[in-house]
């Protein structure tokens, strides 16, 4: 039976610019998956839309509706409505749910496992300036489409400097001259900007969607039964750890049971409420676990596994 994928964006559906080519970097074969698209503004008209721009003190998140127009919309008014659209994809039988945004920081527990875009940006990037890396970023300005203004950031593990913004995508490729790589840092940038960007630079340049399509061939390579329910009660360690470093049997069964669901993107208090242990005690066991691993964080863990399934 074909493992079910729902899409979720904070605008509206479809979303045929970025989700084929999502598929296409995933590199399963087709008839092996059933995908769906939804968006949190879906069933809204335009001008109600319009009724809920941002507020004083409130975020602005700027997406795609479905008519290809583009609309600066209240944070806080997207996320309620996208935690509604969420729960309502969690009782809805599909295996795997995929955040398709990098823009939305809450975390979403459900029972489905989620690829969540800017949680995955985040442990990527975490991983990359633990040293002496340049990083290089390119994202839409705010309020702006990203055919007319980009901005840029360099980022280390001491400092982020902003280099303003720049009209073209060659403009804000020309600013990053002195960074290792560069990360596209939106799902609204395409395998072919990536190309043009290096091409420019001569500089590795990775997109959104590709750690994204990294951390879902992450969950598939699991191998859970399509329409099974992964409840976060049950912690089971066994297939994740599959994918990462040699050393995993020198944890104790606490340990893994920890750094799995750290892997998963849990706080010490999530996971500490889950195991019914204090998240002092959880912090030691993750300490003691990446110790024994070699590893500083479970996003290094991570950019090994994605690292080792590349080549």
């Amino acid at each position: 039976m074909p493992t079910r994928i729902a899409f979720a964006t904070i605008g509206q559906a479809p979303r045929d610019d970025i989700v084929p080519e999502l598929l296409h970097l995933l590199g399963v074969d087709a008839s092996a998956l059933h995908s769906r698209q939804f968006g949190a503004l879906d069933g809204l008209r335009a001008a109600e839309i319009a009724g809920h721009r941002p507020g004083p003190g409130d975020g602005s998140l700027f997406t795609r509706l479905a008519d290809g127009s583009h609309v600066v919309v209240g944070a806080g008014f997207v996320t309620a409505r996208l935690e509604r659209l969420l729960r309502r994809l969690d009782c809805a039988g599909f295996d795997l749910i995929v955040l398709v945004t990098t823009g939305v920081f809450p975390p979403f527990r459900l029972r489905t496992p989620v690829v969540h875009g800017q949680r995955v940006l985040d442990s990527w990037i975490a991983a990359l300036v633990m040293g002496d890396c340049e990083l290089g970023l390119i994202y839409p300005l705010p309020g702006q489409h990203r055919s007319f203004a980009h901005g840029t950031l360099i980022q280390n593990a001491r400092a982020v400097d902003a280099t303003g913004g720049a009209e073209s995508l060659a403009g804000a490729a020309a600013r990053l001259e002195r960074a290792e790589l560069i990360l596209m840092h939106s799902v609204g940038y395409t395998e072919d900007m990536a190309r043009q960007v290096a091409a420019q630079t001569g500089r590795p340049v990775v997109t959104a969607r590709r750690i994204i399509a990294g951390a879902m061939r992450l969950h598939l390579a699991d191998g859970a039964a399509p329409h099974e329910v992964v409840r976060p009660e049950a912690v089971q360690p066994g297939a994740a750890m599959r994918h990462f470093p040699d050393g995993m049997d020198r944890l104790t069964p606490r340990e893994r049971d920890v750094l799995t669901a750290a892997l998963d993107g849990q706080s010490n208090k999530a996971v500490g409420r889950l195991l019914g242990i204090s998240h002092r005690t959880v912090e030691i066991h993750r300490a003691r676990a990446l110790a024994k691993l070699g590893a500083a964080s479970p996003a290094e863990l991570i950019r090994r596994a994605f690292m080792a399934r590349s080549e």
